[in-house]
């Protein structure tokens, strides 16, 4: 009854995929010059297209319609909010396209509002991909390898990649932890239906909850780290060897190519 739609974020899926079969790292090479490209370029051809392309690399990873657009509806309230701002506050100075309860519809403001949106669906689309794909020892482990020669340079390249690591367990952790106290909610007569602010007010009695457990999760990490002997600095070993071969060199540089070619083509 009480069972809620799990989210993507944080949730690796071990499926036997292409993609997952990938090394993590030919995967965010491609990606990460996605994100650096999109807020570089203003064409709408560029983002429907690296839309599409990520949306039909989530479903050839095995995740279904009904599961990709269950996960999709809590962006979708996000995406609303800054297409909203946008189109009330941004441009002001652009030529006027309509007036509604006396607040002007710019053009610009249009444009903006939904550059902004395709970009925010593009970096949640990037995030849901990567991790359904890898497993947080994964990322952390390709995130340990790419920064290695910054080491050199006295950069923590270790912590860094454990606080990758936390990060991505602890988001479907929380998760189940807000599901969890909401039902609990619901079983003592709470109703988180009706307008707008009163489901708002409502939810502070679910999240100073959650904050206080993710703080005593957080102190009882902080002692098992502690208990298993980590120090900040050492050289770490690596449980399991990923290897970068030639599917993986083939994969990274023609995705980037072609991502590199579509945007000055589309410019």
């Amino acid at each position: 009854m009480f069972q809620s739609t799990p989210i993507l974020l944080g949730q690796y899926r071990p499926l036997d995929s292409f993609l997952h079969r990938l090394d993590a790292r030919a995967k965010i090479v491609p990606i990460t010059l996605v994100l650096i490209l999109a807020l570089l370029t203003d064409s709408l051809i560029f983002y429907l297209t690296v839309l599409v392309s990520l949306l039909g690399g989530l479903l050839l990873s095995g995740v279904g319609k009904k599961t990709l657009t269950n996960n999709f509806k809590p962006v979708l309230v996000l995406v609303a909010i800054t297409f909203l701002y946008h189109l009330l506050f941004s441009a002001k100075d652009t030529a006027v396209v309509a007036e509604l309860l006396g607040i002007r519809i710019t053009s610009g403001a249009i444009d903006m509002a939904v550059f902004y949106s395709l970009r925010l669906v593009i970096f949640i689309s990037v995030a849901f991909l990567v991790t359904l794909t890898n497993s947080p020892s994964e990322l952390g482990d390709a995130m340990t390898k790419m920064l290695g020669p910054l080491r050199k340079l006295r950069v923590p390249v270790y912590d860094l990649a454990l606080i990758l690591f936390i990060a991505l367990r602890f988001i479907p952790i929380l998760y189940e932890e807000f599901t969890a106290i909401k039902n609990a909610q619901i079983i003592r007569g709470v109703s988180f239906a009706g307008p707008i602010v009163n489901r708002i007010r409502k939810t502070t009695s679910i999240i100073i909850p959650v904050f206080v457990a993710a703080i005593q999760r957080a102190d009882e990490l902080a002692l098992a780290i502690e208990a298993r002997g980590y120090t900040s600095g050492y050289k770490r070993t690596f449980y399991s060897r990923s290897r970068f071969g030639p599917r993986e060199w083939l994969f990274a540089v023609v995705s980037s190519a072609m991502i590199v070619a579509l945007f000055y083509i589309t410019r």
